[in-house]
């Protein structure tokens, strides 16, 4: 290569990277103005989130003020006002950007005052001696706090406080030199904050039963049985205050109590398979009879990726009750049942039809056509769902079985 290309090859170089360094330095302001821009919107976010406690505290102070002097149903409603108060600032005190550490007077004071006018909410008449005592002592502190507030906020409106910032404390960089941050000013305020004291008039805790957790053997058997398995192969995970436990063998978790199996999931990865819906929907008539779950007419299916979901509605006569209902999961690639969801309760009594069909039929529209009727009993009440058209719509519509009104109606889109 002679000397001219070689100049016009260290030409062109400089030529790319001096455009190189432009692009890039252009790049660089461009997304320090973005960051830049970020860290204001943080930071005004943060000092919102500050005035916001400091303006629910004080709300909150006025308030348990204004309740010292209440009777009648004022009570209750100036305790309703003081409850959402002391929830909003401790929902706008999680919002700062430090620990809980240095908040940890301010969210139990908060804590307090809200179980205390919680419990005044449930309470009817007027306060007692007793409570209004109480109330005093709460608003003093209250007041006391939000004077503390309000300081702090001035001093970050003046530049004497600086807030937090959550890209520091995972940088670990220092804030500016002399800055004072808002964290340590709390932490300072809170050694100083006054404590309301012991409440007289807080009612004692009662003491909740222990939950007892009945022998998993009946319901080791019960999954042993509905999975076709010994009962060794079985490994119990936990238990359940309602008497029912969870065994895993393999992929398969099966939640079962003393008479069925309640749950079943398999977290496998089904592939795509060849089974045919029709099948599949036999495989889950098939688990549903083996899983003892009464009376059940199929509902629905679904397909979601490579597993086919049937619905099964419990019968009570003649009627179904889609309340009461049974999900059953087939894979398709080998025709395997991977959920299981059993059946609730079917509701107490035997429901009553003192209405037939037609005498219900006149609570619809005359623009529609009955397709087809069916009996339902749906919420606890029996009622017909009348399968009408209208035009190119499908439309379902529940007719109450005692006095004739409508329940529910759903239309079908075309």
């Amino acid at each position: 290569m002679n000397a001219k290309w070689r100049k016009k090859l260290k030409k062109a170089a400089l030529v790319y990277t001096a455009a190189a360094l432009v692009t890039l330095s252009l790049l660089t302001a461009l997304h320090s103005a973005r960051l830049d821009e970020f860290r204001t919107a943080a930071r005004s976010s943060c000092e919102l989130s500050f005035e916001q406690t400091a303006a629910a505290v004080g709300a909150l102070s006025e308030t348990l003020e204004k309740s010292r002097y209440a009777t009648g149903e004022l009570c209750r409603v100036l305790a309703s006002e003081a409850y959402a108060e002391a929830c909003a600032a401790k929902a706008a005190l999680a919002t700062l950007p430090f620990s809980t550490v240095e908040m940890e007077q301010t969210k139990s004071f908060l804590g307090t005052a809200g179980a205390f006018v919680r419990g005044l909410c449930e309470k009817s008449g007027e306060f007692s001696d007793e409570v209004r005592a109480d109330i005093l002592a709460l608003s003093d502190s209250a007041s006391a706090y939000s004077a503390l507030l309000l300081e702090m906020r001035d001093a970050l409106h003046d530049g004497e406080l600086e807030m937090d910032s959550r890209e520091h404390r995972l940088e670990n960089v220092l804030p500016r030199e002399r800055a004072k941050l808002l964290s340590a000013a709390f932490a300072e305020a809170e050694a100083g904050f006054p404590s309301p004291g012991e409440l007289r008039s807080r009612p004692a805790q009662e003491e909740r039963p222990q939950a007892q957790y009945a022998d998993s053997a009946a319901a080791r058997a019960a999954a042993a049985k509905l999975l076709g398995v010994s009962e060794d192969l079985l490994r119990e995970e936990y238990r359940y205050a309602d008497g029912s436990a969870a065994f895993s063998r393999g992929t398969l978790l099966v939640r079962a109590d003393a008479g069925r199996v309640l749950e079943l999931n398999d977290s496998r990865l089904v592939s795509a398979g060849e089974v045919s819906d029709k099948r599949a929907a036999e495989k889950a008539r098939e688990f549903l009879a083996a899983a003892d779950c009464g009376d059940m007419a199929e509902s629905g299916r679904e397909r979601r990726g490579n597993v086919l979901f049937v619905r099964f509605d419990a019968k009570i006569g003649d009627a179904l009750c889609p309340d009461c209902s049974a999900e059953v999961g087939v894979a398709l690639d080998n025709c395997a049942v991977v959920s299981f969801r059993a059946p609730q309760a079917l509701p107490e009594g035997d429901p009553e039809w003192p209405l037939d069909a037609a005498s219900a039929q006149a609570a619809l529209p005359d623009a529609l056509t009955v397709l087809g009727t069916r009996k339902l009993v749906s919420g606890g009440q029996p009622c017909y769902e009348f399968r009408c058209a209208d035009g190119e719509r499908s439309v379902r519509i529940l007719v109450d079985a005692r006095y004739g009104r409508e329940l529910g109606i759903e239309v079908e889109k075309p």
